[in-house]
């Protein structure tokens, strides 16, 4: 709240921010459940204003969160806990990574220091341009929404899946889903090395391109290049995926190998199709 009243003292806008933050299940979301692990969620609502009139730009930071806690009845090990949120810090899909030291686990900590900060540099880049270019002030309008679920995937693993939702002015917004994949017995973040035997990369991409061609009815990469998808020739494995028990699905993010009118691509393929190499 200081940093905010210096701000406006600095700025002479004015700031209006409300944070709301509750600690206790939130049903309405989806939520996994194992033997060693449970979630909880907290809620981070804040908005802030440049300026007294009511078109003045905004900021709006919306954060819905789960962490682990832990299954009391089954008496799961703190340390096994603090490794899996120290995970998801360190992973970036809830808050950029760089804001907590290495060995931090308190994910909320996380998300009130980025959305300290961020008020703080919205305050003073924006609120810069804004003065010298009030005619435009939609331009200067922020949002930036977090929701997170879990759910389990294959045999102990959860899936932690964080949908980003970011606008800074111009024609749309972006839309991204980031999943990571937690091993729910040792709290590591599960990679495609893990999965994958050496030397996967080329059979993966071969099936992924497949399943693309069949997708958008093409029968060659020229064929996805004209309707602008993998443009530049670059056919690679997205290390965005949802590891189930029968499938795995790969995603791409908006506007990543398609256009934004495309919207997000997801891949779904069955175990059977890659038991050559797998591990």
């Amino acid at each position: 709240a200081s940093l905010i009243r210096d701000f406006m003292v600095k700025l002479i806008f004015t700031v209006v921010i409300f944070v709301a933050i509750c600690a206790c299940m939130d049903n309405r979301q989806k939520t996994a459940k194992t033997n060693e692990i449970e979630f909880d969620s907290f809620v981070v609502d804040t908005t802030v204003t440049l300026a007294k009139d009511t078109n003045a730009p905004r900021c709006n930071l919306s954060f819905s969160v789960q962490y682990a806690k832990g299954n009391h009845a089954a008496k799961t090990n703190p340390v096994l806990i603090a490794k899996i949120n120290q995970a998801l810090i360190q992973s970036g899909i809830i808050v950029p990574d760089y804001l907590l030291p290495s060995n931090s686990a308190d994910i909320r900590r996380a998300v009130d220091l980025f959305v300290n900060k961020f008020v703080s540099e919205y305050l003073q880049d924006y609120g810069k341009l804004y003065r010298e270019d009030q005619a435009h002030a939609n331009s200067y309008n922020y949002d930036y929404q977090v929701r997170t679920t879990t759910q389990v995937g294959a045999d102990n693993v959860i899936v932690y899946t964080a949908t980003v939702y970011t606008y800074g002015g111009g024609a749309h917004g972006i839309n991204q889903t980031l999943v990571k994949n937690i091993d729910a017995k040792t709290g590591r973040i599960i990679t495609l090395k893990d999965i994958f035997v050496p030397g996967y990369e080329e059979t993966l991409q071969e099936v992924l391109l497949e399943k693309i061609k069949k997708k958008f009815n093409a029968k060659s990469l020229e064929a996805l290049q004209q309707q602008y998808i993998f443009a530049d020739g670059d056919i690679y494995v997205p290390d965005n995926f949802i590891l189930n028990e029968d499938d795995i699905i790969f995603i791409y993010g908006e506007d990543e190998i398609a256009p934004h009118s495309i919207g997000q691509i997801r891949i779904e393929i069955d175990r059977d199709e890659l038991n050559k190499i797998m591990k």
